[in-house]
């Protein structure tokens, strides 16, 4: 009789403590899942990406610097102050010529910058028939057939973020221009109606160039929003520059 007493009671006990445990439970449940107060810490979305959307992720969030500058070799499109027909049109050669030596590390001397420039200029007389006023994309092709630059290519239709992205990349960066927009006072007035030059970094407000239409070109800087205004694509007639698209040629 005691035995079934104690059986009894022990039962009711177990039953007690486990109907206790479960409300516990329950309530816990409710007060972790339900009743934070509106402060409390939550935990963050766990963004899953495989490696490729990892990768692009990156991309867009990398932050671009304030200021960005490059060393480029610089030379003057007439490395001898001697402006004849060829050197007037050479700007196209003497920008092409210091993204090779930059590319190359190797220095760049006016000497060896007018060897490169005739060597170019007839390079293009003897397979092209000209050598005046080539548009961006004939400036990659000179680059890839004399060359042998393959990584060059052309953007169009950018903003200025986009030109300080490829700049903080590292890599320099040639643009055409309407030149008489760029309103540089060590041109000969009134300056030239197409004109290209070289980008070689940025600060908050200006656009640092090599620009190689005077012997005051190296690390020249123009006002950002001038100079944006001023790239134009080569048409065809130096006339309609100003109908030209914004382009640019950067090294993949």
């Amino acid at each position: 009789m005691k035995k079934r007493i104690i059986i009894f009671l022990l039962a009711i006990l177990f039953g007690g403590i486990s109907l206790f445990l479960f409300k516990a439970e329950k309530n816990n449940s409710k007060i972790i899942s339900d009743d934070l107060p509106e402060n409390y810490p939550k935990t963050e979305k766990v963004e899953i990406l495989n490696l490729e959307e990892k990768v692009s992720v990156n991309e867009e969030r990398k932050i671009i610097p304030e200021k960005f500058f490059l060393k480029v070799p610089f030379t003057v499109q007439a490395p001898n102050a001697i402006w004849d027909e060829y050197h007037e049109e050479a700007c196209e050669e003497a920008s092409l010529i210091m993204v090779k030596y930059f590319l190359d590390g190797k220095k760049l001397t006016p000497e060896i910058a007018e060897k490169e420039i005739q060597a170019l200029i007839k390079f293009q007389i003897k397979n092209y028939e000209d050598y005046k006023d080539s548009s961006a994309e004939e400036i990659v092709k000179l680059a890839r057939d004399y060359y042998g630059i393959e990584n060059l290519e052309v953007i169009y239709d950018f903003s200025i973020d986009t030109i300080k992205k490829y700049l903080s990349l590292g890599k320099p960066i040639i643009v055409p221009a309407a030149g008489r927009l760029l309103n540089n006072p060590n041109f000969k007035a009134p300056g030239p109606l197409y004109h290209n030059l070289v980008f070689t970094g940025y600060n908050e407000n200006e656009i640092i160039t090599n620009d190689p239409g005077t012997k005051r070109g190296e690390g020249y800087t123009y006002d950002m929003n001038v100079l944006y205004k001023a790239i134009h694509d080569f048409t065809g007639k130096k006339e309609d520059i100003e109908k030209g698209r914004k382009a640019m040629i950067i090294v993949k």
